[in-house]
């Protein structure tokens, strides 16, 4: 099995403190966010761990290095001005026939929350979820079929939701190849600016090939997009009892 780490864009949304560094590479407490998500990786239960890295590359690929994570692999996406589907197409290249989880880095997880969703790994397409946030209009919603188990829908501009998004989806090797097509078509459809989750909207369209979802409710995580959220996530976690 593989992780997939999205780590190539710029984010702009954090104005001066990513004007000369890479996302993964911002200080959360003096702790590179790169560095937050290795460690919310149980590393041995992964072959490999593919970073794909874009805007300011160079300094990924080298902090990786200097810290020895093991099995850990940083490529480059030079499309990384296009939508991040362009980032994970890039790592897709990488192998085939095999299960993979993928996550963005300007996420803070706590262990307890891998512990608890990788006994929910099995032969499907799983998304990522919690019941228990307020969303706002950056959020990603998800609208779930009747069965209460299937994602019916996914988008930021949903008003009739039932859940959001954490920025996780764990794809089988039994279903790669679906995953692999939905990919593409998902270009095809949203061109250079696709996104990874316009996949889970496509692979929704069909009841046959929807993606499951974990709930993952009760544990609590970080998103760093914004100045406001980094300042927040700081504070918190100096006292989070899942990160102390």
């Amino acid at each position: 099995m593989r992780a997939i780490v999205l780590a190539a864009g710029t984010g702009s949304r954090l104005g001066e403190i990513t004007r000369a560094r890479t996302k993964g590479m911002v200080p959360v407490n003096g702790k590179p966010l790169i560095d937050y998500l290795m460690e919310f990786f149980e590393l041995d239960f992964f072959d490999e761990i593919i970073a794909v890295g874009g805007f300011y590359y160079e300094d990924l690929r080298d902090h990786l290095k200097k810290q020895g994570y093991p099995r850990v692999r940083v490529i480059e996406n030079p499309e990384y001005l296009k939508g991040n589907i362009f980032t994970l197409l890039r790592a897709l290249k990488e192998f085939n026939n095999d299960s993979f989880l993928i996550t963005n880095v300007d996420h803070i997880y706590p262990r307890t929350m891998f512990e608890r969703m990788k006994t929910a790994f099995s032969s499907d397409i799983t998304a990522m979820c919690d019941f228990d946030r307020t969303l706002g209009a950056d959020d990603m919603k998800v609208k779930l079929r009747k069965d209460g188990k299937s994602v019916a829908a996914i988008s930021k501009q949903l008003t009739d939701f039932d859940c959001g998004y954490i920025g996780m989806t764990y794809v089988d090797y039994l279903k790669e190849k679906v995953y692999r097509k939905a990919a593409h078509n998902a270009v095809e459809r949203f061109g250079d600016k696709a996104v990874v989750e316009n996949i889970l909207q496509i692979l929704a369209e069909d009841e046959k090939t929807a993606p499951v979802i974990c709930d993952l409710s009760g544990i609590g995580w970080y998103e760093i997009d914004t100045p406001d959220e980094l300042a927040y996530a700081e504070d918190k976690l100096r006292s989070d009892k899942n990160f102390t």
